[in-house]
């Protein structure tokens, strides 16, 4: 790449291009909506420093399919804790004299389920982000069809 170099005094400058903190750029990609600028900026060079793009390059890679195993394992712990904390809360009872009857078992198990409800229902309002993933797809689709 063939750089203009401003040397008027102090440190060399590349003519038409910023400095900027790694992290303000991180932020910047991770906030905005940057599909739409590949058609006009995916071809051009950038300037990074080699370390950076050494330890990029080296780290582990971030995919939906790592995310969604996180998610299954930690739920699959979650349900064995709260079974272990439920029989030792039994146990505990029983050995302090109290029985739990029919009446407050179905008490807990419905309060259980209303929690699973509320869960279920979070969980589907949080997908339905999928009508904006749907936006960006068909963005992603005509942009790379009008090249």
């Amino acid at each position: 790449m063939d750089v203009k170099l401003k040397t008027d005094q102090g440190p060399a400058l590349v003519e038409g291009k910023t400095a900027v903190p790694f992290k303000t750029f991180v932020m910047l990609v991770l906030q905005r909506k940057i599909i739409p600028l590949f058609k006009m900026w995916g071809d051009r060079a950038i300037i990074v420093d080699s370390e950076l793009l050494t330890s990029i390059a080296s780290a582990p890679q971030d995919s939906q399919e790592n995310r969604a195993h996180l998610v299954l394992v930690t739920l699959g712990v979650g349900i064995l804790v709260g079974i272990f904390a439920s029989a030792v809360t039994l146990i505990i009872l029983e050995s302090l004299g109290v029985a739990l009857g029919r009446k407050e078992l179905l008490l807990v198990a419905g309060g259980l389920f209303a929690v699973a409800l509320l869960a279920g229902i979070l969980s589907r309002m949080q997908r339905g982000n999928r009508s904006q993933k749907i936006a960006d797809t068909m963005e992603r689709v005509a942009s790379l069809l009008s090249k």
